[in-house]
Order: structure tokens, then C-alpha cells, then sequence
């Protein structure tokens, strides 16, 4: 996994709170953690399903109370 930090100080210098963040390769979800954190909303995409269950694990343990979906 990668730093939040250093996903979170390019969303901060790209973006304004409210704003949409968009990462089509998911990954672990630490865009999507930086986003929440961030005031931000994040929509992202990523193929391989272990990759899904991490993010949402990330989220859940986050307690950022998102309602996720995966969409096939």
C-alpha cells in the first residue's frame, strides 16, 4: 500500500472539497481514503477482486459509513 499522504497532497493541489476524484485502477483504495479524507468524493475502478476487498476493508476500517458497490 501506498503512503495516503502523498495521494493526499496531489488531490489537495488538483482539487477542491466537494469535488469528484476519479482513479480507474483502484488499487488498495489509498486515492479513495485520501479523497474521504479530503472532503472529496471518489469513484474507482479496479478489475482484480482481491484489489476490491482490500479498499473495502480500508473503508470499513476507516468508519467513513460509505455504502460501496460493485458493479460487474
Amino acid at each position: 500500500m501506498k503512503p495516503v499522504e502523498l495521494f493526499a497532497r496531489a488531490i489537495r493541489n488538483s482539487s477542491a472539497r466537494g469535488e469528484i476524484v476519479c482513479d480507474p485502477f483502484l488499487g488498495s483504495g489509498t486515492t479513495m481514503i485520501a479523497s474521504e479524507q479530503l472532503d472529496r468524493r471518489c469513484y474507482g475502478m479496479e478489475i482484480e477482486p482481491k484489489y476490491v476487498a482490500v479498499t473495502l476493508q480500508r473503508m470499513v476500517d476507516l468508519g467513513a459509513g460509505l455504502e460501496p458497490r460493485l458493479v460487474k
